[in-house]
């Protein structure tokens, strides 16, 4: 398994870099990401999390698994901040 807890936000190639990741992980290997989820439009001007300058991607569930397929992840779990890909 790899654990990417407070990283992924900081990706400035996301898919390069998650293609790079599932690579590194052993066969039937678990990715355990950890990262605040995109709020919806009306909450995102108080969401405290995008006024750190080195965040520079934030993610949804939708955009989640646009990279769990483009990767090739055969499964996708969103458990409030923890994301598992395997």
């Amino acid at each position: 398994f790899i654990v990417c807890c407070e990283v992924i936000e900081h990706l400035h190639h996301p898919l390069k870099e998650f293609v790079l990741l599932k690579k590194l992980l052993k066969k039937n290997g678990v990715l355990y990401c950890m990262t605040d989820l995109l709020p919806k439009k009306e909450d995102f001007k108080n969401w405290y999390y995008k006024n750190d300058f080195t965040h520079v991607i934030f993610y949804t569930p939708k955009t989640l698994q646009w990279i769990q397929k483009k990767v090739g992840f055969k499964h996708l779990e969103i458990d409030n901040r923890l994301i598992r890909f395997y």
